[in-house]
């Protein structure tokens, strides 16, 4: 094998282990989304134990609504990555991971306050 196959098989195999890294981020951070809004949904709930109506018909349609503005751009995102070809950056990917951390990080804390909010009200029953 000669100088130049070298390269170009190192170069193959370095642009395979780039990509698997990027998707490997794309999944984590959707496994990420995925638990924050079910740990937002449980928050919600048991904030708002009310039985007069079910709390998903309440809180559904804004939970569809979080799941669809976090979801589109990790879709674009992993889609881009799967058909694109191309060898320079690809500032689109970058946009949308930056935009679907971000929003993960407001999810986070918004879970953070309304769990922190039950259990103040649970504290103060007591």
């Amino acid at each position: 094998m000669d100088k130049q196959e070298m390269i170009f098989l190192h170069d193959k195999l370095g642009l395979y282990s780039k990509e698997a890294d990027k998707m490997a981020q794309i999944l984590g951070t959707w496994l990420i989304f995925i638990l924050l809004l079910v740990i937002l949904y449980r928050g919600i709930k048991k904030l708002s134990q009310s039985h007069q109506k079910p709390v998903f018909r309440r809180w559904g349609g804004l939970m569809a609504v979080l799941f669809i503005v976090g979801a589109v751009p990790l879709g674009f995102a992993f889609y881009t990555e799967l058909t694109d070809e191309r060898l320079d950056a690809n500032i689109g990917l970058g946009i949308a991971m930056l935009f679907a951390w971000g929003y993960c990080v407001l999810l986070c804390c918004a879970g953070l306050i309304i769990w922190g909010r039950y259990a103040y009200k649970r504290s103060q029953r007591n």
